[in-house]
């Protein structure tokens, strides 16, 4: 009997009784304090909220040393999650093709994809992260020897890039698609968003714990993503879903985002691929 699973979904549906969710919000509380890997609390509007509730002098956010070393396991092959984003930027990577691979952390995708799309010589991938982030970045690509694979922690260095990626990074910031593609000063080709966790009906900010830091954690509504990149001019072309992830938030109800989406959007100006 898996009892860690029981006490999930005893945790999860407390709200049903008043005097055990008050007990277990103290119990859940303490423990979320204590920075649990991938765990979920509280709910927000707002980036300013959601980091007020994180406990004080808490680490918070990526850049951080502590942070540096995180998502190796994925460097050395695609996950599940990956392959949708894959199957696309196989006829997308071309010679002169730039893609800004934002929150991209130490280049995760880039190591971990590169047997499957066999990156064509010219090719520029841009990683922009934080600055520690950043800089342990460059230095695993100086000792590996890599060649195509550059690094940034300015939004604005994404001006030239045809392909933008979000892979598991805009939840984590507090800009929404049109205030990432403004600061970006473009509008690239082509757009492939994945592992974002959203929602059917809300839009909110909850907190999340990595178990090396907290981070102000947005949720996204379906209907606003594809709305306010259609009134950017763009074309949903593919949406998917992600059952690897999922954001389970105690002590609510009707939240849950049970398998996190991706999307792959063209621009209207965009040539068509040939």
């Amino acid at each position: 009997m898996d009892f860690y699973a029981i006490g999930e979904r005893c945790l999860h549906h407390a709200w049903r009784v008043p005097v055990l969710k008050q007990l277990l919000s103290w119990a859940y509380a303490r423990h979320f304090d204590r920075m649990p890997p991938n765990r979920f609390s509280g709910v927000y509007t707002n980036f300013a909220d959601a980091e007020a509730a994180i406990p004080q002098g808490a680490r918070v956010g990526y850049d951080h040393d502590a942070l540096r070393g995180m998502y190796r396991q994925r460097m050395g092959k695609a996950c599940e999650s990956d392959y949708a984003v894959l199957f696309w930027l196989r006829d997308l990577l071309r010679a002169d093709s730039c893609v800004f691979d934002y929150g991209g952390h130490v280049g995760v995708s880039w190591y971990g994809w590169r047997e499957y799309l066999r990156y064509p010589e010219g090719l520029r991938w841009r990683v922009c992260d934080v600055p520690s982030i950043i800089a342990e970045g460059r230095a695993l690509a100086a000792e590996r020897g890599v060649q195509g694979l550059e690094f940034t922690d300015r939004i604005e260095d994404g001006a030239d890039a045809d392909i933008l990626l979000l892979a598991g990074s805009l939840q984590y910031v507090d800009l929404s698609l049109p205030q990432l593609l403004e600061r970006m000063r473009a509008r690239p080709a082509h757009v492939l968003i994945n592992k974002l966790p959203v929602h059917d009906s809300h839009s909110f900010v909850t907190v999340q714990s990595t178990g090396r830091a907290f981070h102000p954690y947005r949720i996204y509504r379906r209907a606003d993503v594809i709305a306010q990149m259609g009134a950017l001019g763009y074309r949903l072309v593919d949406d998917w879903i992600n059952r690897e992830q999922y954001c389970c938030i105690p002590f609510t109800r009707g939240l849950d985002v049970k398998a996190y989406s991706g999307f792959y959007f063209v621009h209207s100006g965009a040539l068509p691929q040939g």
